[in-house]
């Protein structure tokens, strides 16, 4: 009978620790060994007359305005659907899940300009029957002419979690720059650095969509 027992478990063992590694039973998403400077250099949350402001110019050479805007405002429409979600697994660098105030609030065409209002969830990580995440709020403001689109994303805040189902609104401007986010050794907080650390990844992400919509 223990030759059974051992047996079982000899096979069992295995499934299950795989199943750890992978699945919701993980305590923690897999990490590899990422470089953490481009979450902690200084600047990394850029700020303008004391707000979070990220800009950038995304190019698309050779491309009129009516093309690039377009194809930007289909991107739009699906990305920031109401109560909508890509991807099964948080993990996914594209992964995404709106919540119901997420919407495209202007879209002109004769203008150029495409204004989204961001409200999504950032999942840190997934435990059994728990999820730990917070809801972001942004607005996007794309300005679209020949060969470019000129992104700005702006007006963050966070709904932290102060446990027993409270929330506590943050702005970014509160929760997540350099003097709040970062020790005196230049590493990230414990409790903020994890939203830092999303935020970052989010404004890339989105600059990629993009990118990838108009070339």
């Amino acid at each position: 009978m223990k030759k059974i027992i051992i047996a079982i478990l000899a096979v069992a063992f295995p499934i299950m620790m795989q199943a750890q590694s992978e699945g919701l039973l993980s305590r923690k998403a897999p990490k590899g060994k990422a470089d953490m400077s481009v979450y902690t250099v200084q600047g990394a949350i850029p700020e303008e007359s004391g707000k979070v402001v990220f800009k950038d110019i995304i190019t698309a050479s050779g491309k009129s305005k009516e093309e690039i805007f377009n194809k930007v405002a289909q991107w739009a429409s699906l990305r920031y659907e109401p109560n909508s979600m890509m991807g099964d697994d948080y993990r996914d660098a594209n992964f995404y899940k709106n919540i119901e105030c997420s919407r495209v609030k202007e879209a002109n065409k004769q203008s150029g300009i495409i204004e989204c209002q961001g409200a999504e969830e950032l999942i840190f990580s997934v435990k059994p029957l728990a999820k730990n995440f917070t809801q972001a709020f942004y607005l996007l403001d794309l300005s679209i002419s020949d060969n470019k689109v000129e992104f700005m994303l702006h007006t963050l805040s966070f709904n932290v979690d102060q446990g027993e189902g409270e929330f506590l609104r943050m702005t970014a401007e509160e929760w997540i720059t350099d003097k709040e986010c970062l020790n005196k050794k230049g590493e990230l907080r414990r409790r903020n650095g994890k939203f830092r650390i999303k935020t970052i990844d989010l404004v890339e992400q989105l600059k990629k969509e993009i990118s990838e919509a108009i070339n």
